[in-house]
């Protein structure tokens, strides 16, 4: 099994939620309004530093990830070479 943690600018919603959803993810947790500093700058969600990022995280199989990385590649490259995006995958177990 593998950990997906998706970065991504609020405006990426739906897309990052229609990519986990083609390959079949069998669910995911969502975390609004996230703080950060990153290749995009200082994202607070003030006047001086606007804007905010989501995390997205799903546990899914290990074939699963190399069609995802497809799905989310097909993102328009205003929000993943502009904006906040990343995409981190690591091994996960699941305890209880």
């Amino acid at each position: 099994m593998k950990l997906v943690t998706v970065v991504y600018d609020t405006g990426a919603e739906t897309l990052v939620e229609e990519a986990l959803e083609k390959v079949g993810a069998g669910g995911w947790t969502r975390v609004l309004d996230v703080a950060g500093k990153g290749r995009a700058g200082l994202r607070l969600g003030d006047a001086i530093f606007p804007g905010l990022n989501n995390l997205m995280f799903s546990v899914i199989e290990d074939e699963k990830v190399a069609p995802l990385k497809i799905e989310l590649e097909q993102i328009p490259d205003e929000f993943i070479k502009q904006l906040a995006f990343r995409v981190f995958v690591s091994d996960c177990e699941i305890l209880i």
